[in-house]
């Protein structure tokens, strides 16, 4: 089998998988503001822990793939290529964004405003997510 395809199904497997997962965590956030608004129980916070643990997990894979080299079907000079470059470092500036975050809250005397920096990347992780996640069905509908 020839790596190129072997690569190819497989890093596909988890752009899909980080896909679905992507929705359901929009989905945990929307319950979890709904039920919280509603003055639902306050287990409800945790629900988005479950698919933001997953999207780390398949964002992280995707990203250590590209380190070891590049994919071999993609074209990075093109906008859909710097659209994914944007992604992969926004989420990397996440990332580091809720260390920052939990350790500053960690401390005896804690920062709070800290707790609002996740969300500038956070934001730029949901308009270029959203973008890659629509673009296709666009594309394809356009096609027909």
């Amino acid at each position: 089998m020839d790596r190129r395809k072997g690569f190819s199904m497989n890093i596909t497997w988890v752009r899909r998988t980080h896909r679905v997962l992507a929705v359901a965590f929009l989905a945990a956030v929307l319950i979890t503001v709904i039920g919280l608004s509603l003055s639902g129980p306050e287990w409800v916070v945790y629900l988005p822990l479950i698919p933001l643990a997953g999207l780390f997990l398949s964002g992280a894979s995707m990203f250590v793939r590209l380190l070891r080299g590049p994919h071999p079907l993609s074209a990075f000079g093109d906008r859909a290529g710097r659209l994914r470059q944007v992604h992969r470092w926004s989420a990397v500036v996440f990332v580091v964004a809720v260390v920052a975050t939990v350790i500053a809250l960690a401390q005896p005397e804690p920062i709070v405003w800290i707790s609002y920096l996740p969300l500038i990347p956070l934001a730029g992780l949901f308009l270029s997510g959203s973008f890659m996640f629509v673009s296709p069905l666009v594309r394809a509908r356009r096609a027909q």
